[in-house]
């Protein structure tokens, strides 16, 4: 379903138009009514928006900078510190550590260990017992990705609700839209100082989402989106 599509569904179901239910109000339950969606896709399947983020590997540089949400879903960090081959790096919090974080005390630290990397801020930060060399997309980080947040101008245009917004974000799988739309009617209807009847397909919208839940258990998940994260000349020090 493309978005023009969705509103003009939306209103036809609900007798409405665009001044008495505004693209504004759609959008408003539309964000609220798809974060719910997406949290239970990923109940049923926790990779379904799964996404990995491809940076450049910067010499001399441990702190990396990535969107806060993000470093807030992340799955895995890997990196090619010897410039070849991935190493799959581990979490530690800093205050577990005793150590200052200059350079030479982090490669003295981290001699003959495990490199590692924690989390501060929007930051990730690399500790190795070598220095970091520049290595492109030398850096790997998964992460769990919600459909991106609709718009008014969006409304108006004839892109499909599945197609992804961006490289680094994701649309609405497309066996959704219909059961979206329909919760926002409900939702429409229901919140009336005085109720609109819901029709039957309306108040058995719960069962038909359950069963496109249930449809994603068991899938292949090898279908990971590769992102290309633009450092924008940040080395994480001004956040």
């Amino acid at each position: 379903m493309n978005f023009t599509n969705f509103a003009k569904y939306i209103r036809l179901k609900t007798k409405t138009n665009s001044t008495t239910f505004p693209d504004a109000d759609i959008v408003t339950y539309a964000n609220i009514i798809k974060d719910d969606i997406a949290k239970e896709i990923t109940k049923a399947n926790e990779d379904y928006f799964g996404m990995e983020f491809l940076r450049n590997l910067e010499a001399g540089k441990r702190k990396y900078l990535f969107p806060s949400d993000i470093l807030n879903n992340m799955k895995t960090l890997e990196a090619k510190l010897d410039g070849t081959y991935w190493e799959r790096l581990t979490e530690f919090d800093l205050n577990s550590y005793k150590g200052t974080t200059d350079e030479a005390t982090i490669v003295e630290k981290w001699h003959g260990k495990d490199p590692q990397f924690d989390i501060f801020g929007s930051q990730v930060i690399i500790y190795s017992d070598d220095a970091i060399s520049a290595v492109t997309d030398g850096l790997k980080l998964r992460a769990i990705i919600f459909p991106a947040d609709i718009t008014t101008a969006q409304l108006s245009t004839t892109t499909d609700m599945s197609a992804n917004p961006s490289t680094i974000s994701f649309g609405m799988p497309i066996q959704f839209h219909k059961i979206w739309a329909t919760k926002i009617i409900v939702e429409y209807k229901t919140s009336k100082e005085k109720p609109i009847p819901l029709t039957e397909s309306e108040m058995n919208v719960d069962k038909d989402f359950q069963l496109a839940i249930n449809a994603l258990k068991g899938q292949n998940l090898d279908r990971s989106t590769i992102a290309t994260m633009p450092d924008n000349g940040h080395d994480g020090q001004d956040y």
